[in-house]
């Protein structure tokens, strides 16, 4: 397998991060390169951590794996997604500091919600003979997706106000549905 067989896969992968990362963009005031780098960076380097553990854990766990990923993204993603529903209807700004540090402890929950599946494709690669650095490929075009969402999420911020919030809430709970009933119907 090349490159051409890789790519697509990895680009399959950033989608619920670039859209989770497109929703909590959404939640900043401005675009903040920073933020959106320091974002994709927790996206991607989950995504392609996710996806080295899955295919370093290989067969001994394959069972397991696919047995509850599904049912522990739907639960994070939900669990999340509310969270971000009820912000956006309570249109409670005042609280910056601590939600900033909200902030990072969601990141980083969202984004093992989003990236469950790539420990479930690491398995897969593992058990088919697919190279390990494969997971660095995964890793980068996610932090690229993350970025890029996380950038024009204020912009869709902006013209939303916190119905952007509440869309973000919507997406990732809708993410985490996606991931269930794919995994479900063997989709």
């Amino acid at each position: 397998m090349s490159l051409f067989t890789w790519l697509p896969l990895s680009l399959g992968l950033s989608t619920d991060a670039f859209a989770a990362s497109l929703a909590r963009g959404g939640r900043a005031r401005r675009v903040d390169l920073q933020a959106a780098l320091g974002s994709g960076a927790i996206f991607g380097g989950m995504e392609g951590v996710m996806c080295l553990t899955g295919w370093l854990a290989g067969a001994s766990f394959a069972q397991f794996i696919t047995a509850a990923d599904h049912w522990i993204a739907l639960i994070l993603l939900t669990v999340i997604g509310v969270r971000m529903i009820r912000e956006g209807l309570s249109g409670d700004d005042d609280d910056d500091a601590p939600r900033a540090e909200q902030g990072l402890a969601m990141t980083l929950v969202t984004a093992m919600g989003t990236s469950i599946d790539s420990a479930a494709v690491g398995i897969a690669l593992s058990l088919a003979g697919g190279p390990a650095s494969v997971a660095l490929l995964v890793g980068l075009v996610s932090f690229m997706a993350s970025t890029a969402g996380f950038l024009v999420g204020p912009k869709v911020g902006e013209k939303l106000g916190h119905r952007a919030e509440i869309g973000g809430g919507v997406i990732l709970i809708l993410i985490g549905v996606s991931i269930f009933v794919s995994h479900m119907t063997g989709g």
